[in-house]
């Protein structure tokens, strides 16, 4: 009897402990999130009396701001923001920065609803709470030049200072209008070109030929080749391995470029070279220097982000697969963002820096609450690994396919893709930063069944860097 008293004790001690530490789990930890959810009814009845913190551009542009306690909200700036600042809306909630960023505008970030009420009143000298404000490291200038070079384009472009991982400009065609969210709602859930997704951070694509400069980059880190070496191309490559297998990877037209080093390959956009390159490093090593470049993980950023596919590993050393990687095909796919930041760290000296859109959190008196730091994310390849493949990529822009991305007086290094898919014509490519040697801003644009990466893709990044380096000189 007293056995089984013991063990009904016992059991009930257990429980009690479990209940009491999720009890305490929600109440502490989870409670400044959950106070500020959106589907808080605490916060949907607070939000009436609220003035909800505006959003401004790094110069000091407004481009989303509270008309009145409660509502509604007044979107303005380039519309090419929409994905990226999102939306408020009383029957379709929040998304991007407004999500993202809902207990901050509230100003109920770690503080009840009363306590950010009687702030604001001490505070700000009216009697309506207000939320906090955010100050975004956009560029007006660069963002409205993204957006012009993109008009009438379906596809994406990010920039970004490597240095730091401040975005500069964010783009993701089609759009939509924030102000109209409401009215329009139905139309854009059903647009089969689904303007409401975020392209730039949401979309995986093949990268194609984009993707070469971070091979070459593996490749010379791995010790797998050296500048040097040269590598036949005779126009084609088999890559099948069993009897009867006749696959085979070519270059654009069959075009034959003899022997080339990795620059030349590099510059002439080689497929063939870039898969013997693969076949030196192996899967494993491709693999893992791909994972190392932050491919196939999603990039802690400030609105949600898709974990790019990488799955070499699984095949092994499957010369096909591996083949196909090596050319950004295949198996690999990544996100605009992805292939920014990853540029972006060729051009850093490969080093990458954690990439952010919000610079800081102002109170409603404009003090900062709250600055984002530079953060290092990873470290992929060695810095002098880094700037050989730079170099590389300087001539792909001076002689080889990325000409239509140089500008006068501007060493820009830059490579373009033009990457196969199954559902249309290619998707056009092109990743770069300028200037070479000191880079202010990497770039990557994706247009989708655009064609050719070099005649289409890279005069839209062209006019984003131009854009972005007199940004830089003011």
């Amino acid at each position: 009897m007293k056995d089984s008293i013991r063990r009904v004790t016992a059991a009930f001690l257990v429980a009690f402990i479990a209940v009491a530490a999720r009890l305490a789990y929600v109440g502490v930890v989870r409670a400044p999130s959950l106070s500020a959810h959106p589907r808080n009814p605490r916060v949907t009845a607070a939000r009436r009396e609220i003035v909800r913190g505006s959003i401004f551009l790094s110069g000091g542009e407004p481009v989303a701001r509270d008309v009145a306690p409660g509502g509604p909200r007044l979107y303005v700036g380039p519309l090419s923001l929409a994905h990226l600042v999102g939306y408020e809306d009383a029957r379709y909630g929040v998304a991007g920065l407004e999500a993202s960023y809902n207990s901050e505008l509230l100003g109920l970030d770690g503080r009840s609803w009363l306590e950010s009420f009687v702030r604001s009143v001490f505070s700000a000298g009216h009697g309506h709470a207000r939320g906090n404000d955010i100050v975004l490291t956009i560029d007006l200038e660069v963002q409205q030049a993204a957006e012009r070079a993109m008009a009438g384009r379906r596809g994406a472009a990010v920039a970004l200072d490597p240095r730091t991982g401040a975005v500069l400009a964010m783009v993701s065609n089609p759009g939509f209008s924030p102000s109209q969210i409401s009215s329009a709602w139905e139309r854009l859930v059903e647009d089969e070109a689904s303007p409401l997704f975020n392209r730039a951070t949401l979309g995986l694509y093949p990268p194609g030929s984009a993707v070469k400069p971070m091979i070459a980059a593996i490749a010379l880190s791995s010790g797998a080749v050296s500048v040097d070496e040269t590598f036949r191309c005779e126009g084609a490559i088999r890559v099948g391995t069993r009897a009867g297998d006749d696959r085979e990877i070519s270059c654009p037209g069959g075009k034959a470029h003899g022997n080339v080093n990795l620059s030349s390959a590099l510059a002439y956009s080689c497929n063939v070279a870039f898969a013997q390159i693969g076949w030196r490093v192996g899967g494993e090593k491709l693999y893992n220097g791909l994972r190392s470049f932050h491919f196939g993980a999603a990039l802690p950023f400030d609105v949600p982000t898709a974990a790019g596919v990488i799955t070499v590993a699984d095949a092994g050393l499957d010369r096909a697969t591996v083949a196909q990687i090596s050319i950004g095909q295949g198996t690999l796919l990544a996100s605009p963002l992805e292939m920014a930041c990853a540029v972006g760290a060729i051009g850093n000296g490969g080093v990458m820096r954690r990439p952010y859109v919000v610079r800081e959190v102002r109170d409603p008196d404009g003090a900062v609450l709250r600055r984002t730091p530079s953060v290092i994310l990873c470290v992929p390849v060695p810095a002098e690994e880094a700037g050989l493949v730079k170099d590389m990529m300087v001539g792909a822009v001076a002689r080889g396919t990325a000409r239509a991305a140089g500008l006068p007086g501007v060493r820009v290094a830059g490579k373009t893709g033009t990457a196969q898919n199954p559902h249309g014509a290619p998707h056009a490519w092109f990743v770069g930063f300028a200037p070479a040697d000191d880079p202010r801003c990497a770039v990557a644009v994706v247009l989708e069944n655009g064609g050719s990466g070099g005649a289409v893709s890279a005069p839209v990044a062209r006019e984003i860097l131009r854009a972005a380096l007199r940004a830089a000189s003011r």
